[in-house]
């Protein structure tokens, strides 16, 4: 009677979940769209689609799902709708008119450097998708040399060649990343171990803005970063079971939020601040390490 007691607990514990599958394509050329961010709204429950457009995703009870990818429009859906394959409308970019220059390359202006050395505190994805935001201010001074050239920033992975996406956003009127700059995937590639990780972008001709923009670090929730390892809690003996998603982005402490965003469940914020850290980081914010070179 036990026995039947326990099967029969077990069977109506899972019946509110299912598994939701399906294959992201693009609406016009049907192709498959890789790296979809995915989110259950306002939850702190997502994915990613895989280098095939294809996700899984667990789920208790009709939900309204969002995906979010690079060149698409954001898109809204309940669970109940989503069958085999799942549309994405590719987004219309209006890009502001701008003055064509031929690029000369012979001079050159780093901004936001870090020492690699003094950094100690990272951002991180534990099994849910998320993206930090970090904003540069336009100078009158870049004029001289308005091409954004090389992204450079600290990464830690414990995974070999760990994949990473850049997004580069606009600033709208409240200060918030919006509207893409540039509409396709910048994929990063980390090595295992705290390395200086750069990404080339010269190639792309984007001059700043002059209203300043957002550089963006995507986490993909992919079988490529997933780290698996064991833990213990404090009081205890017993070893758990971790998952994280490489790899860890290095930060540098500032003193205010301004410059500092996140997006998860779906929205915007700001970054938190940090307590009960290391002295150098505590009731500080963590802002990503990131060193943008400029050429003319």
């Amino acid at each position: 009677m036990k026995k039947l007691l326990a099967i029969t607990f077990l069977l109506i514990s899972n019946l509110g979940f299912s598994q939701l599958k399906a294959v992201i394509i693009d609406s016009e050329t049907k192709e498959k769209v890789p790296y979809v961010n995915i989110w259950i709204e306002n939850e702190n429950v997502g994915t990613t689609s895989n280098e095939k457009g294809e996700f899984e995703l667990e789920i208790d009870n009709s939900k309204i799902i969002l995906f979010s990818a690079i060149g698409f429009e954001t898109k809204k859906i309940s669970s109940d709708s989503i069958k085999r394959l799942l549309e994405l409308k590719p987004v219309i970019t209006k890009l502001d008119e701008v003055i064509i220059k031929s690029k000369k390359l012979t001079q050159g202006l780093i901004i936001g450097e870090f020492e690699k050395s003094k950094i100690n505190y990272y951002f991180g994805c534990g099994i849910k998708p998320w993206i930090t935001a970090r904003y540069f201010n336009f100078n009158r001074e870049y004029d001289k040399t308005p091409f954004l050239k090389k992204i450079r920033l600290l990464t830690k992975s414990d995974v070999k060649d760990s994949k990473f996406n850049i997004r580069l956003y606009s600033v709208n009127e409240n200060g918030e990343p919006e509207n893409y700059i540039y509409d396709k995937n910048i994929i990063g590639i980390a090595k295992k171990g705290k390395k200086i990780t750069e990404i080339d972008i010269s190639g792309l001709n984007i001059q700043f803005p002059e209203n300043g923009f957002f550089i963006a670090i995507e986490w993909l929730i992919i079988e490529n970063n997933k780290y698996e390892y064991k833990y213990t809690m404090e009081g205890s003996r017993k070893k758990f079971q971790g998952v994280s998603y490489e790899p860890g982005i290095g930060t540098v402490p500032a003193e205010t939020d301004e410059n500092s965003w996140i997006f998860n469940q779906g929205k915007w914020r700001k970054v938190w601040k940090n307590i009960g850290t290391s002295k150098k980081y505590d009731e500080k914010y963590s802002l990503m390490a990131i060193e943008l070179t400029l050429t003319n």
